[in-house]
């Protein structure tokens, strides 16, 4: 099911586990690691994923 266009995000993680992070999104891949931060980019459908970057809190500094 698909709900919205395709977009693509790029992301800095910097919580305690980017396996949550790579569970949570199937197409996500790991970009780049320095000191702990890791910069994610998946392709996702719609807007949903505005909110659960929002609730990562400091964790996540969006990108692109």
């Amino acid at each position: 099911m698909r709900g919205g266009k395709l977009r693509k995000v790029r992301f800095e993680y910097s919580g305690y586990a980017v396996e949550a992070v790579l569970d949570r999104l199937p197409t996500a891949q790991i970009i780049n690691e320095y000191e702990g931060k890791y910069t994610v980019e998946a392709e996702v459908f719609g807007d949903g994923i505005d909110m659960w970057l929002k609730s990562q809190g400091e964790n996540v500094q969006v990108l692109k």
